[in-house]
Order: structure tokens, then C-alpha cells, then sequence
């Protein structure tokens, strides 16, 4: 996550355990005190220390503001957006659809054709789970793909999301 070239249509929620993340988020900080990277570096560190703290079971909200205020354009806002829901939708939590929608938002216009789809597929069948206000244990990408899978499934072609409807408007707006 260092550089500036990292996609927005990646997937930055890969669960971790306690001890993974606190590697990780000691690493992080070590960079972060050198100081010796470019903004946009330092910013996709910043990053990089949320997911981890939020692995490692810190609170990652405060991270959360200081980044967006740290944000220098509508491409690094995004990234936070996207970053911080799919952190939250690993969790299966409630709130991880107001910023992966505000997310995809900010991020339509500067994707890439396939890389918009993509991320279009991936959040319309991410709908399909079950969500609450707490959260539950983390899960893969593929693993919560495949289980809203299975549930689109089970609740038959009714469930399929009407992309034309008030969640979603194509790139005619």
C-alpha cells in the first residue's frame, strides 16, 4: 500500500490475526517514523496502520478522521472509503455500507471500465449478506462472496438487485 499506484477495485480487508496485525501495525509505525516517503506514500501508510489496528482489535475510528482530513483528493478519499467499508463489511457490520457506497461514489470516475464493473459486481453481491450493528468474526472476500452467493440463491431471482433502483445509478447520470 505505499506507493501511489494501488487500484481502487482491490480488496484491502484480508481478515488477520491479533498477532499478524501486530507485526504488521509495529512495521508500519517503524515507517511512518523514518518519515521518508512521498504524501501519497505516507497516506497509503496511514492506511496500511488501520487495517492493521483494526485487525489487532483497536479502535480505528479516530484513525479513521484524522485520514479523511489527511485525504489530498477525491482518489485518496475513496481509497479510505472503500479500505475502511470492506473493513467493515468483513465484520458484517451495518455501517460498512455508508462508506462503501460514498466509497464507489467518489471512485466511479477514476477507475477503469473492468475495474468499475468489477467493483459494481462485488458490491451488489456483497448486498445480499446479512448485516448488524455489532460486528461478527472477520471473513474473506471469497468467503463472504460465497455466502451471499448461496443466499441469493436460496431467496430466488426476486432477490436480485434492480441496478437501475435508488442504490445504483449507472454511469449515465
Amino acid at each position: 500500500m505505499e506507493g501511489g499506484s494501488v487500484s481502487l477495485a482491490s480488496w484491502f480487508a484480508a481478515p488477520l490475526t491479533v498477532d499478524q496485525a501486530q507485526v504488521s501495525l509495529s512495521e508500519v509505525r517503524q515507517r511512518l517514523r523514518t518519515g521518508r516517503c512521498t504524501p501519497a506514500g505516507a497516506f497509503n501508510i496511514r492506511l496500511g496502520e488501520i487495517v492493521f489496528r483494526f485487525w489487532a482489535g483497536q479502535d480505528v475510528e479516530p484513525d479513521y478522521g484524522n485520514c479523511l482530513a489527511m485525504a489530498e483528493d477525491d482518489r485518496q478519499r475513496a481509497m479510505l472509503e472503500l479500505c475502511f467499508g470492506q473493513l467493515l463489511i468483513a465484520r458484517k457490520c451495518r455501517s460498512a455500507w455508508l462508506h462503501l457506497d460514498r466509497g464507489f461514489a467518489l471512485a466511479a470516475h477514476l477507475l477503469e471500465p473492468e475495474e468499475y464493473f468489477s467493483v459494481l459486481k462485488r458490491h451488489e453481491l456483497l448486498r445480499q449478506l446479512p448485516v448488524a450493528p455489532g460486528a461478527s468474526e472477520g471473513a474473506s472476500l471469497e468467503a463472504l462472496l460465497n455466502e451471499a452467493r448461496v443466499i441469493a440463491r436460496l431467496r430466488g431471482p426476486a432477490s436480485r438487485p434492480d441496478l437501475r433502483g435508488p442504490r445504483h445509478r449507472d454511469t449515465v447520470d
